[in-house]
């Protein structure tokens, strides 16, 4: 489709805002657009950078989704920095080394928008940025799916990231976004990624699938908050927590995975809550190293034994963990099972056996 025209309504009363028109490209609209405008981009294919500074909304056509594409040669197809709306656009980039959609300030609402890219990320938040980004689509074979960085949070609901070449969805440098009813899946990294002091992460409701890393990985002093969530069909660990990082499962339901359902490293403390743990192929729990801690409250695992492993000094503080599960303690040169303690004269431990260490 070759380029269209943008019409610019005014919403002002002054007579020196009455600019209604048409404009031939959309940079000349967004520069002639005054706060609180609309501008209509009509179906076609616009090559430019785009740049919106002024709180404007900027939309597509109604009832005819993907009609405007946004597609540079390179660079940054649309950054944001005002607390705008823009919604109903396909936004495409090529730059390997910059983001599709940049959103560096402001509170502006994303909606209904298609990133189809081979860039750096699909969707970048920083700074100060908080938008609340709804409906949205990512498909990055190429880097990572949504980067929330540098302070930059927001809300993100019913978004999905299709495929990422690294990371579904990456949270460092004190970033702290929370992901509402979200599904990240094909991604060739880590499904959820953390890591940072500062580095926050919440989610609630979401789907973490076919990852080719871990389905989430919280690193490096980093915190997460998973509330109502699944985590499944991973290529390895369901969940992995390493050097300080600090996570609370809640509710959620994490099953098969080939590795470790969870595997926690360096010091870094878990909590799980009314979760469930099923269809594992190693342990359900793994706690490796001194202060590292794991606990399981009214956790449930399934199908599989209840296994923790525990190394060095760590500690698994396992509490209404249904079944009660064996305990993998290793040594130099073997593992061996035991089962742990009854809760009750008529409680059944589980058949605990001798096996190599792995």
């Amino acid at each position: 489709m070759a380029q269209g025209t943008v019409q610019v309504t005014h919403t002002g009363t002054s007579r020196w805002r009455r600019r209604t028109g048409e404009y031939a490209s959309l940079a000349a609209a967004l520069e002639a657009a005054a706060e609180g405008d609309v501008l209509t981009v009509a179906p076609g294919t616009y090559r430019e950078n785009l740049v919106v500074a002024r709180s404007v909304t900027l939309r597509g056509p109604e009832g005819s989704p993907g009609s405007v594409r946004i597609a540079p040669l390179d660079g940054v197809p649309l950054t944001v920095r005002a607390s705008a709306i823009v919604q109903d656009l396909h936004v495409e980039g090529q730059d390997s080394a910059a983001p599709a959609l940049l959103v560096e300030d402001g509170a502006p609402e994303l909606t209904d928008l298609r990133i189809v890219t081979r860039s750096a990320s699909g969707i970048e938040v920083r700074g100060g940025a908080r938008p609340t980004v709804r409906r949205c689509t990512v498909d990055n074979p190429a880097g990572i799916g949504i980067a929330v960085l540098d302070g930059g949070g927001g809300v993100f609901e019913e978004c999905e990231v299709v495929s990422a070449g690294q990371a579904g969805v990456a949270v460092r440098d004190g970033g702290h976004p929370r992901l509402e009813r979200c599904r990240v899946h094909h991604a060739s990294g880590v499904g959820l990624s953390a890591t940072g002091e500062n580095s926050a992460l919440e989610a609630v409701g979401c789907e973490i699938y076919e990852t080719r890393g871990s389905g989430v990985q919280i690193t490096g002093r980093a915190t997460a908050h998973l509330t109502d969530c699944d985590v499944h069909r991973t290529t390895a660990d369901g969940v992995t927590l390493d050097t300080d990082a600090v996570l609370t499962l809640a509710d959620c339901r994490i099953h098969d995975i080939p590795e470790n359902a969870v595997d926690l490293r360096s010091r870094s403390v878990l909590t799980l809550t009314r979760t469930t743990v099923r269809k594992f192929g190693r342990n359900g729990l793994s706690v490796w190293d001194p202060g590292t801690r794991g606990t399981p409250t009214s956790a449930r695992s399934s199908t599989a034994p209840a296994t923790i492993r525990r190394c060095g000094s760590a500690t698994a503080r396992p509490r209404s963990w249904t079944p009660a599960g064996c305990t993998t303690y290793r040594t130099r040169c073997s593992c061996w099972t035991a089962a742990p303690a009854r809760t009750s004269s008529t409680a059944t431990s589980p058949k605990c056996a001798t096996r190599p260490c792995r």
